[in-house]
């Protein structure tokens, strides 16, 4: 059997003639006819039942029609993949979010551009400190997320959008630490650190420990749990974990003879290139909207 066979049926049973279908499919009406009856000699029983006024499927008809359209469904979608990746879409694109930069408004844009190009494959990565950053460097994303330094353009070429802020400080359980303490009374407690990534800019000495005991996660989920559970301290978003401070469950630490709470930028950030593909570009404008209204808001 064929494919435009299929289409055929598929045409007279939307019609229920084949007057209309021939109308629908710039064909004749004999033309149809002799396909049709191919097909029903090709599968040995008839799928049209021609004894009423107007053309209906038989029962075997039916459910052979009923398979014939997911086959047709299934072609449509590949020949509009084609014609996507003839235009230039990207087959894949990558994004590396790191989950310490998580907002409502970049899940938003991701999505919205992950449904409008819905042949395009969306791979989102995360994990150790700067990951981002290391990704994008490499060639293993087309976009990052995440805190943002200026000494980060000595990295790579780079452009970059600011689209929000993040506050860090150090958070500990309620009653595991002191509410206040000397920088070097905190090293006496264990410290939770985020993996530190493969640049050169990058060491433990941003884990803000000076010789604590070190437990290492690349998770920031996992690293809140570990918190939660009594284990140590942490230098990280205070906005990641908001709730549980205002419940009470974590505290944020003051130490009293160095500074304790820090503040970054967040961007989204990828390397110049001469052209860009149609995914990587609805993605960039959505985030040049929010990085201007960003600015706006905070005075440029």
């Amino acid at each position: 059997m064929k494919l435009n066979q299929l289409q055929i049926l598929d045409a007279i049973v939307q019609s229920a003639s084949l007057s209309g279908a021939a109308l629908k499919l710039h064909k004749t009406q004999p033309a149809l006819t002799l396909a049709i009856k191919n097909l029903e000699a090709k599968l040995g029983f008839d799928l049209l039942d021609r004894s009423k006024y107007r053309l209906q499927l038989t029962e075997k008809g039916r459910i052979f029609h009923r398979e014939a359209k997911q086959l047709l469904n299934a072609n449509e979608q590949l020949t509009q993949l084609a014609t996507e990746l003839a235009l230039g879409n990207e087959a894949q694109y990558r994004v590396c979010y790191e989950q310490i930069c998580h907002m409502q408004s970049y899940n938003e844009i991701i999505s919205n551009t992950f449904k409008h190009f819905s042949s395009t494959e969306f791979r989102l990565t995360s994990g150790k400190r700067f990951v981002s950053l290391e990704q994008v460097n490499t060639g293993q994303a087309e976009l990052g997320i995440g805190p943002w330094f200026d000494l980060f353009h000595a990295t790579g070429d780079l452009e970059s959008l600011p689209i929000g802020k993040l506050d860090i400080g150090i958070v500990g359980a309620k009653g595991i630490l002191p509410k206040q303490l000397t920088y070097d009374e905190l090293q006496l407690y264990p410290c939770l650190a985020m993996f530190e990534s493969g640049l050169s800019i990058d060491s433990d000495r941003l884990s803000y420990s000076k010789g604590a005991a070190v437990m290492k996660i690349d998770d920031i989920s996992t690293l809140k749990s570990f918190l939660l559970s009594g284990a140590g301290w942490a230098m990280m978003s205070l906005g990641h974990c908001k709730k549980e401070i205002a419940a009470g469950s974590l505290q944020q630490i003051i130490v009293t003879d160095r500074e304790h709470q820090f503040s970054a930028q967040i961007r989204a950030f990828r390397q110049h290139a001469m052209h860009h593909g149609p995914v990587a570009r609805k993605i960039w404008q959505q985030f040049e909207l929010l990085s201007q209204e960003y600015l706006n808001n905070n005075g440029r």
